[in-house]
């Protein structure tokens, strides 16, 4: 049986990519950016924090300047791939998206993005596999440019990321 979807699915699309591992990064997600990546979006010293949480490893960058953006990246280890993002798409701000051809959420938890706390913040959450995904965070604050689009820095780094599991070092 082939399951529907409408435009308010809360089922994800069916997975057509080569499928992708992060395996190799689990241990160390801190390695998924490098150092010159991190420069371009103003994180210059920060050389990253792992952090252990339910959904799986996390690496946090801060910002150099309390105005810079900051980046987190989180490997869903979970096994549940884009399942839960579409099954709360109702929680907020929810964008169907494609990073490098692969498919993708941009989300938060408050809507309008970006407009309505101190903190403009998106979340990009991108399928690599069936049940596989990770997330990508990115924060500003006002007067930073990111404030006012913080999904365009998120899908710059998911990109990124999804770039260093394509080439798989």
């Amino acid at each position: 049986m082939e399951v529907v979807r409408g435009p308010d699915s809360t089922v994800p699309p069916p997975f057509t990519q080569p499928e992708l591992s992060y395996d190799k990064f689990v241990a160390r997600p801190c390695d998924l950016l490098s150092r010159d990546q991190l420069a371009t979006i103003g994180i210059i010293t920060d050389p990253g924090k792992v952090t252990s949480y339910p959904l799986g490893p996390n690496c946090t960058w801060e910002a150099d300047k309390s105005m810079d953006t900051g980046i987190s990246v989180t490997l869903f280890v979970n096994g549940a791939g884009l399942v839960p993002i579409y099954q709360r798409r109702d929680w907020g701000y929810f964008a169907e998206t494609t990073i490098g051809g692969y498919p993708a959420i941009n989300g938060d938890n408050k809507t309008p993005i970006g407009t309505t706390t101190p903190e403009g913040s998106c979340f990009t959450t991108v399928g690599i596999a069936p049940l596989v995904a990770y997330q990508v965070a990115a924060s500003a604050h006002r007067p930073n440019a990111d404030y006012e689009q913080p999904c365009k820095p998120a899908d710059k780094v998911a990109l990124w990321v999804l770039e260093k599991l394509k080439a798989g070092s």
